[in-house]
């Protein structure tokens, strides 16, 4: 069998070759050899091509593009996913505490692992303690229950079902996924849902179902950048995502972002957008600060520095204000300077 293979192995030195020839400058060709072995050649240049490309559809560089300075937006890269990632969790764990708060209050601490059904009127999983507008209801407390009997053998849930009566909405919510918390959220009545979106948004001026939709909406944005990140998707390169409603996102983020910029799509699935909710939603001027703190250590050393003529900022899609964007935001929220909130935060 004789096919040609449209992406055919390539040894590291033909890997070199190519890239020569897609105008990519290589000043330290064992450098290259070795960042290509542990990142390979897709991570490096096919993940950050549409940044450099002289025409996009084609595979050619725009002049003087270098191998080492690709290398360096990838670790960046890399190393804002990892901060994102943080403090989505910080976000996640918020969210599991408000709902298990309010589901023990309203429900219970009693489940039981056998009920598959979800019937017994006692259970905090009984179907009807939640709402059925979305249709959903019983197939998502189902997916609550199972993940009681798959995860048997976590040391958590095990240790509750050999020595405890009872597996308390707390620690159900150890062992269950960010989009299963958000689904759990999803099909709460409007009492439950309304505590735990006043726990997270406070506002004289927008309506709870106003502030109910920006929740909706962020936390499913929150979740797929979560789930690409994890996956290994770059920062700057994920799309069809969740939109976080323009309205909402003005008045919250007190108009960190205009009406115009709005219009033209900043903040409304892209990384500021992630930024902004982050900060509206995490309810902590500490990890606000530190998250700010997080953001300036990295790209305060590459202020000055041109990527082939485009600035870090461009290269993450980000206005060159930013940082200071998401300072005045910290500010607004909390009244506090964010030099007296890093103070605080540190001792």
């Amino acid at each position: 069998m004789n096919t040609e293979y449209d992406k055919p192995f390539k040894t590291y030195d033909e890997m070199l070759s190519l890239m020569e020839k897609r105008n990519i400058i290589i000043n330290d060709k064992e450098f290259a050899k070795n960042a290509l072995s542990n990142l390979s050649y897709y991570s490096l240049i096919n993940g950050y091509k549409n940044t450099f490309l002289q025409v996009k559809g084609t595979d050619d560089f725009i002049e003087g593009t270098k191998f080492e300075e690709l290398y360096t937006i990838n670790q960046l890269d890399v190393s804002l996913n990892n901060i994102i990632f943080k403090y989505i969790l910080y976000l996640e764990r918020s969210l599991k505490s408000k709902v298990s708060y309010i589901v023990s209050q309203s429900f219970g601490v009693y489940t039981d692992k056998n009920d598959i059904s979800c019937t017994d009127s006692n259970d905090y999983l009984y179907y009807k303690n939640y709402s059925s507008s979305t249709g959903k209801r019983i197939d998502i407390v189902k997916k609550l229950k199972n993940c009681i009997i798959e995860n048997h053998h976590n040391n958590i849930i095990e240790h509750y079902i050999n020595t405890k009566n009872h597996i308390p909405p707390w620690i159900l919510t150890y062992n269950i996924p960010f989009g299963l918390t958000i689904e759990w959220y999803s099909i709460l009545k409007n009492a439950e849902k309304s505590y735990v979106c006043s726990a997270f948004i406070s506002s004289e001026t927008l309506s709870m179902d106003e502030r109910k939709e920006f929740l909706r909406q962020a936390l499913l944005l929150a979740r797929e950048y979560r789930n690409k990140i994890a996956h290994g998707n770059r920062t700057f390169n994920i799309s069809g995502l969740p939109v976080l409603p323009k309205n909402q996102l003005l008045e919250l983020s007190h108009y960190a972002v205009s009406s115009e910029e709005y219009n033209n799509g900043l903040a409304q699935c892209d990384l500021l957008s992630i930024l902004l909710l982050l900060v509206i939603l995490l309810n902590d001027k500490y990890l606000c600060a530190n998250l700010l703190s997080d953001l300036t250590s990295l790209f305060a050393p590459y202020e000055q520095h041109l990527f082939n003529n485009k600035n870090i900022y461009e290269i993450f899609n980000l206005p060159n204000d930013v940082l200071m964007r998401v300072k005045n935001l910290i500010d607004n929220i909390y009244n506090m300077p964010l030099e007296e909130a890093l103070s605080q935060s540190n001792t």
